[in-house]
């Protein structure tokens, strides 16, 4: 039957083993990391590095790097535990508030709203003894296209 699918029993031990260091670093990883999360996080606008902008900007660009990069990783993981044992939409969420890119708070915004996933977060939190995440209200929409200015 493996050979059907193309793969080789060493494969499938590799692909095996690696779901399952990905479910186990998942569960060590990210309730350490969403409780760390600021309460407001998603009420301002952090800019931690822009003030490196004029004093250290090779210093700026490779923390900029090494995060994204690490984001990256974590959102790539995140998509795959979508079918893999873990908690892919956590990883997800977690990997994309690593990164910077244009969108990156609607798309957090987005993530969070999902029906468990704020409630999973906040449960999280609270067995820590952190405050649960504040999000902003909903914006109202009037008609379906862009709004006239």
């Amino acid at each position: 039957m493996l050979e059907r699918i193309g793969l080789t029993q060493a494969q499938i031990g590799w692909i095996v083993g690696l779901s399952l260091a990905m479910f186990i670093a998942g569960i060590v990883t990210l309730p350490w990391m969403l409780t760390r999360i600021p309460r407001d996080y998603f009420l301002t606008h952090p800019v931690p590095l822009a003030r490196w902008k004029e004093t250290r900007p090779v210093a700026r660009l490779v923390v900029l790097a090494l995060r994204n990069l690490i984001g990256a990783v974590f959102a790539i993981l995140g998509i795959i535990m979508l079918f893999a044992p873990g908690q892919g939409v956590l990883t997800l969420l977690v990997g994309l508030s690593m990164m910077t890119f244009p969108g990156k708070r609607t798309l957090e915004l987005r993530l969070i709203r999902l029906k468990h996933v704020l409630k999973t977060i906040n449960w999280l939190r609270a067995k820590s003894g952190h405050e649960p995440l504040v999000l902003p209200e909903r914006k109202s929409r009037t008609s379906f296209g862009p709004q006239d200015e």
